[in-house]
């Protein structure tokens, strides 16, 4: 019997052993499990900060230098750092609040003139060099002798209509406007967003963290233990790639993730306190379930206690870092609302987007929608076009990475307004895309400023360089779909020198103006309608029936048959016609414009008041 008794005994014993090792073991493989489940996810707050955050101050830089191209259409064809066009720039920074505290052009030996009066030569400067040689919009900090500060110079090429830099227009702004986080306002303290060049110089800075107490935020991290060198986060920085690494002085101990700006050669890092992560597992850890399990750590029921606990506790830990995740996005939405932006999150897999702030234009969309991009294309337009426009981008967005537009327009306050939807992609570690990242931003200043660049201000109707532009990407679309055939027109007015001569200026106007509105009305709205100059006018005709073209452009003819009178003089105008047929997408718009000149010349030299197709 007590051999019984001891045998039950050791058995019970050997159990209740049993039972502290597998609860040991479930213990230990919990609490990693936690610890690295509550790491993975502050990595993926924290990268989902940093794209918000670089979002945000890569459309405000954008911003400024599409400005800045708007107001170089105004500057071609003329000697730029005139009186004139320094008092334009004056007026448009005293009436336009765009944050340029000075303005300046240059012309193309970098001889540049100031709003403020200042003369000086800035052909040694980056900028200067990037747009005259590579003629895109470019953005350099540099010591300002003015306010003894640094400030950030953002400058874009002025184009001749070949297509010629003949000189520069910049801006400068203090770096403060791209200070998209301010500490104050922070709910956590113990976060912190910081601004560098490709070179680890700070643009802003944030003193408090650990890569911020020296004047480089690589030095910073050679002076102090990285989990990533600061060589392997410069060169993957510098190839345009995120890269995050952990942070230690053997007191404090901070998670660093860098996001590369596409638009130049700045990042935006954002820091993060490793204690937040030890909080959080320690908040798991430190309740009564480590003395509740150990109590009853001999019953089998602990087993199945446990393993509920476990996911339970799971669970628990998801939803507090949601809460989290809500309130990084909180700081996020203010700092969206302080810049007038509605950024958005668009979960690819589960088709959700939501708006990290909501209101824009008075307008105020919804937290959230499940089925985008239909849904929310429903708040934005009624244009069946834009909605399949729209709904092709999003498909794009999911199969391939990059950057898109949708520009979108909207009736407020019975005015129209202009929208832009800007969607760039985010990505797994694999690679794999994970998200899109949004900006909704209010453009009607910028899409008017355009239109007044793109259009001939005599006519209304398109300008060369415009139509140009619209002809190439039209092309460039048609690529797609060989079956398309387009037209291209050149018509020239019979006898204007005539009318011009003898019924003056005035009534040639008078008579362009006419042939434009004919046009106007004769073509369809997506037809592309220019004034190439003088008397001369371009019309590119998109997917029309080749049978169709000979019918259209004799009865444009007739239309165009205009007898002008003063007193008793009369001049009767006529127009002819250069046609060149386009099926191959791949042929250049100068060629086109050969070929067509060289029908229109053939007109003009049989016959005028007709046409002809260029090889017919």
């Amino acid at each position: 019997m007590r051999n019984r008794e001891g045998k039950k005994y050791i058995v019970i014993f050997a159990f209740a052993v049993g039972a502290t090792i597998f609860i040991s073991y479930t213990l230990s493989k919990f609490y990693s499990n936690i610890q690295q489940r509550v790491y993975n996810k502050q990595i993926e707050t924290t990268k989902e900060l940093s794209m918000q955050g670089s979002a945000v101050v890569e459309k405000k830089l954008e911003g400024y230098i599409n400005t800045l191209y708007g107001l170089a259409e105004y500057l071609q064809e003329e000697d730029i750092d005139n009186e004139t066009n320094i008092n334009r720039l004056k007026e448009f920074i005293e009436k336009k609040d765009v944050g340029f505290q000075r303005m300046g052009v240059a012309d193309a030996q970098g001889n540049a003139r100031v709003t403020n009066g200042e003369s000086l030569n800035i052909s040694d400067r980056e900028y200067f060099k990037t747009c005259m040689g590579e003629k895109r919009g470019s953005s350099e900090i540099r010591q300002s002798e003015l306010v003894n500060r640094p400030v950030c110079i953002i400058a874009a090429p002025v184009l001749r209509g070949d297509g010629a830099a003949i000189g520069i227009i910049y801006g400068v702004v203090e770096i403060e406007v791209f200070r998209i986080y301010d500490n104050t306002i922070l709910e956590d303290e113990e976060q912190y967003i910081q601004l560098v060049d490709m070179d680890g110089n700070y643009i802003l800075k944030e003193e408090s963290s650990l890569i911020g107490k020296r004047d480089n935020i690589f030095d910073g991290i050679n002076s102090v233990e990285s989990q990533k060198s600061a060589e392997e986060i410069r060169n993957r920085i510098q190839n345009e790639k995120q890269v995050y690494t952990e942070l230690t002085d053997g007191v404090s101990h901070e998670i660093a993730y860098f996001t590369p700006l596409k638009l130049n050669d700045w990042c935006v890092v954002t820091v993060i306190d490793y204690s937040e992560v030890e909080k959080s597992v320690n908040y798991i850890l430190d309740n009564d379930v480590y003395i509740m399990i150990m109590k009853v750590i001999g019953a089998i029921f602990l087993f199945f206690l446990l393993i509920v606990y476990y996911f339970w506790q799971e669970q628990k830990q998801i939803r507090a870092f949601n809460d989290r995740l809500v309130m990084d996005e909180k700081i996020v939405q203010i700092a969206a609302e302080k810049t007038g932006f509605i950024i958005i999150s668009y979960d690819i897999k589960t088709k959700q987007l939501r708006f990290i702030s909501n209101t824009l234009l008075n307008k105020e969309f919804p937290r959230q929608i499940d089925n985008a991009p239909e849904e929310l294309m429903n708040y934005l337009s009624e244009d069946e076009d834009l909605r399949a426009q729209a709904r092709n981008v999003f498909i794009n967005m999911e199969q391939e990475k990059g950057k898109r537009e949708i520009p979108i327009s909207i009736m407020r306050d019975g005015k129209k307004k202009y929208l832009r939807l800007s969607l760039t992609t985010v990505y797994e570690k694999n690679g794999d895309i994970w998200k899109c990242i949004g900006v909704l931003e209010d453009s009607t200043e910028e899409e008017e400023l355009r239109k007044k660049a793109d259009r001939d201000p005599l006519t209304g109707l398109y300008n060369r360089n415009s139509a140009k532009k619209q002809i190439e990407a039209c092309l460039k679309a048609s690529e797609l779909q060989p079956e398309i055939t387009h037209a291209y027109m050149i018509l020239d007015v019979d006898n204007f020198k005539t009318l011009n001569d003898t019924l003056g200026h005035q009534m040639g106007d008078r008579a362009l103006q006419d042939i434009a509105e004919i046009l106007r009305h004769h073509f369809r709205d997506y037809d592309i309608i220019c004034r190439l100059g003088g008397d001369e006018f371009l019309v590119f005709m998109r997917d029309i029936p080749e049978e169709t073209i000979c019918r259209n452009a004799a009865s444009l003819l007739k239309k165009l048959n205009l007898t002008y009178s003063e007193g008793q003089i009369s001049i009767h105008v006529t127009a002819s016609a250069g046609i060149v047929l386009v099926s191959d997408a791949s042929i250049d718009p100068q060629e086109l414009y050969r070929r067509a000149d060289e029908a229109l010349y053939q007109v003009k030299k049989e016959a005028k008041n007709s046409f002809k197709i260029y090889g017919n």
